[in-house]
C-alpha cells in the first residue's frame, strides 16, 4: 500500500475512534482514554529499555505495575471528577511516584534512583495529564457528561499541528527552537496560531447552532489560545525525548504516523492546561 494513502486511512480511523470515543458517552470515554494510557506506557518503556539499570525480569515488572498504576490514577481522577468519591482521594495519586523507591529498596541495582524517575515519568508524563481529560467533560464534582470542551480541544490542536506544519513546510525560514527540533519554524507556528483560533470562532457557532453551547466565544478563543502554546512545548519537549534517546518515532502503531506519543505529544501538554483554565473560570 503507498505510504501516503496508508498515513491517510490510519489518520481517518483515528479520528474516528477518537471523536466516537469522546461523543458516545462516558463509559466510551472511560474506555478510550484507559486504552490510550495502557498503550502509552506500554510504548514508553519500549523506548526508555536501554536506559533502566535493571534485568529484563525487572523491567517487564516495571512495565506491568506502571500500567496498572497509571490506570488507577485515571480511575480515580475519573471518579472524583465525575462526583462518585469525593476530593480527598487525589491524595492517592501522589502515593504511586512514591512508591517506585520502595519497590527500588528492593531491587539491587547500581542506580535506583535512576530507574525511580524512568519510572516515575510514566505517571507524570503519560497517566496524570490524560487523566486531566477527566476535568474537562464533568462539571467539578457534577455526574453530567458534557463532552463539548474536550472535543473542542482535540480540534483545536489538530488544526494547529496540521497547519503549523503545512505553513512551516512552504513558508518557513525563522527557526522556532533549532537546537531542539531543526524543522520547527515560527512561520508555521503562527500559521498553526491562525487556524486554530478560527477554529475556535467556527467550534462556536456550531455549538451554538445545535445548542450545544451557549458561552461566549472569548472562552473558546482562550482554550485555544492556550493549545497553540502548551501543544508547541509538548511537540518539542517530545522532540527533545527523542533527541536524547537518538529515535525517529516512539513507535509504530499508527502506520505512517509512528508512535501514540508521536500523536498526542501537544495534547499531553494542552489537556491539563486547559482542564485548569476550565475549572478556573468554573465552567
Amino acid at each position: 500500500m503507498n505510504e501516503l494513502v496508508q498515513r491517510i486511512i490510519t489518520g481517518i480511523l483515528f479520528v474516528i475512534i477518537l471523536i466516537g470515543g469522546v461523543i458516545w458517552n462516558e463509559y466510551s470515554f472511560m474506555l478510550l482514554f484507559s486504552l490510550i494510557i495502557i498503550l502509552s506506557i506500554n510504548e514508553y518503556y519500549n523506548i526508555i529499555q536501554d536506559k533502566l539499570n535493571a534485568g529484563e525480569d525487572w523491567k517487564t515488572l516495571y512495565k506491568f505495575l506502571s500500567t496498572i498504576f497509571g490506570t488507577v490514577v485515571f480511575a480515580i481522577i475519573f471518579l472524583i471528577s465525575s462526583g462518585k468519591i469525593p476530593l480527598i482521594y487525589l491524595t492517592l495519586v501522589a502515593a504511586f511516584p512514591l512508591c517506585w523507591f520502595v519497590i527500588e529498596m528492593y531491587h539491587e541495582s547500581d542506580s535506583p534512583f535512576t530507574n525511580v524517575c524512568y519510572n516515575s515519568m510514566a505517571l507524570f508524563y503519560i497517566a496524570i495529564p490524560f487523566s486531566s481529560a477527566s476535568f474537562l467533560v464533568f462539571k467539578m464534582g457534577g455526574d453530567i457528561y458534557d463532552f463539548k470542551y474536550l472535543l473542542a480541544i482535540l480540534f483545536f490542536a489538530w488544526a494547529n499541528d496540521s497547519w503549523a506544519y503545512l505553513t512551516g513546510r512552504f513558508f518557513g525560514k525563522h527557526k522556532l527552537f533549532e537546537r531542539i527540533s531543526p524543522n520547527k519554524t515560527w512561520e508555521g507556528f503562527f500559521g498553526g496560531a491562525t487556524v486554530a483560533l478560527l477554529f475556535a470562532f467556527l467550534v462556536n457557532f456550531i455549538y451554538n447552532y445545535y445548542n450545544i453551547s451557549d458561552i461566549g466565544v472569548y472562552h473558546y478563543l482562550a482554550m485555544s489560545a492556550i493549545t497553540v502554546v502548551t501543544s508547541t512545548y509538548g511537540d518539542l519537549a517530545e522532540s527533545m525525548i527523542k533527541r536524547n534517546l537518538n529515535i525517529k518515532d516512539t513507535g509504530h502503531v499508527l502506520p505512517g504516523h509512528g508512535g501514540l506519543l508521536d500523536r498526542f505529544d501537544g495534547l499531553i501538554f494542552a489537556i491539563p492546561a486547559c482542564s485548569l483554565y476550565i475549572i478556573a473560570t468554573g465552567l
